[in-house]
């Protein structure tokens, strides 16, 4: 059998195993008599279900404008269309082998430790990024959001508030 086709398969299996048990723990309150790392679990199924994508991408046709790939998965078939796929496949490999912080998805987090009504953010980031804030607590909470330019952004609250601001 083929080796990559095995490791497929213990990857979903452990995969499932995990999921399982954090139900069971969950739901029953049952603890799994040895420790599942959950997260690693995920992110082993996510990459493995990558690279399996990423072959089906591999054998469509380039030489076509307009392109799809079908996969099926747990919730039924997916298909995507795409008109410059060459494009979609360099910019993979670009994420998937450079270091440099340009080529990729810049993101920046800032901590606020003393509450305050007004965060300001030098995030150097140079662009407008999405915000998500955190209180202490871990709560999700709202601000106003002011772009002063592209690397710093001001946020007003109606209260003294510390927290955490996700930029991406």
């Amino acid at each position: 059998m083929d080796t990559a086709l095995i490791k497929q398969i213990e990857t979903e299996r452990k995969f499932a195993t995990a999921v399982y048990k954090n139900f069971m723990s969950l739901r029953y309150g049952m603890d799994p008599c040895c420790l599942v790392d959950m997260e690693a679990a995920a992110i082993d199924k996510s990459l493995c279900d990558w690279e399996d994508l990423k072959s089906k991408f591999e054998m469509v046709d380039k030489t076509k404008n307009i392109q799809t790939c079908s996969t099926s998965s747990n919730s039924g078939a997916l298909t995507w269309t795409t008109a410059d796929i060459e494009g979609l496949i360099k910019r993979i490999e670009i994420l998937e082998t450079t270091s440099l912080e340009d080529e990729k998805d810049l993101n920046y987090v800032h901590d606020q430790p003393t509450p305050s009504f007004t965060w300001t953010i030098n995030h150097n980031l140079n662009k407008k990024p999405s915000v998500r804030l955190e209180d202490l607590t871990g709560a999700d909470i709202i601000g106003e959001i002011n772009y002063t330019n592209d690397n710093t952004v001001t946020i007003q609250f109606a209260i003294p508030v510390a927290g955490t601001a996700y930029l991406n």
